[in-house]
């Protein structure tokens, strides 16, 4: 499953016509048992050799609120390719300074998963992080951008930017879809978020598309 790791940190503007070349994420969850020390380090060095290694993109977050999940941190790359990803990704994994990072903080890797982003708006700027996993039926990429901007147009109340999505490889998940938001107020994001549901042309799209939601995860950006 894709957490709410979704996030790219880097706060970059996103087309006005969506995603303009394909691109993937991957998203590493972890337990640790100093996230203070690792995120600092992230924050020094970390997302700088990370980005050395091909990503366009990373961020490290932490789900607050996720059933289970609560407590894990997680790490969202973003990429050009799954080539890219999977090159890059092993070249992280050879990194002695950041296994040395691992042992140090006490990290245990639990699941990664990889996703492909179909549309985004806004920004990824945001203090927290909002991820709802939606099961739905598969459209062309043209449909999915028209309806991800209906409801955009009622989250941008509250939402720095969105992005919709589907999970390639993600165990039980692959195959569901994903909506990121990235907000500074999750109160009045969920406001947003309850308006966008009681939309009749929401509604409309997600009964013609039999789309069910299935979980969502709060988080916070580190």
């Amino acid at each position: 499953m894709l957490n709410s790791d979704g996030s790219d940190h880097e706060d970059r503007p996103i087309p006005k016509g969506g995603v303009k070349d394909m691109s993937y994420s991957t998203v590493l969850s972890t337990r640790m048992s100093d996230v203070n020390t690792f995120a600092a380090a992230f924050n020094d060095w970390g997302r700088d050799r990370v980005l050395s290694q091909g990503s366009t993109a990373v961020a490290m977050s932490q789900t607050m609120m996720g059933g289970d999940r609560a407590g894990e941190v997680n790490f969202s790359f973003q990429w050009d390719s799954i080539d890219a990803a999977m090159e890059g990704l092993v070249s992280l994994n050879n990194d002695s300074e950041i296994m040395n990072l691992y042992g140090r903080c006490g990290v245990t890797p639990l699941r990664r998963s990889l996703g492909r982003s179909i549309v985004e708006r806004g920004t990824t700027d945001g203090k927290y992080v909002s991820m709802l996993m939606i099961r739905s039926d598969t459209t062309d990429d043209a449909t999915a951008i028209a309806n991800t901007d209906v409801s955009w147009g009622n989250l941008s109340a509250a939402s720095n930017g969105c992005r919709w999505g589907q999970v390639v490889a993600g165990g039980e998940f692959t195959g569901m879809h994903f909506m990121v938001n990235w907000t500074d107020s999750l109160d009045l994001f969920m406001i947003a978020a309850t308006a966008n549901f009681a939309d009749p042309a929401v509604k409309k799209i997600m009964s013609d598309y039999n789309a069910q939601p299935v979980a969502r995860s709060l988080s916070r950006r580190l």
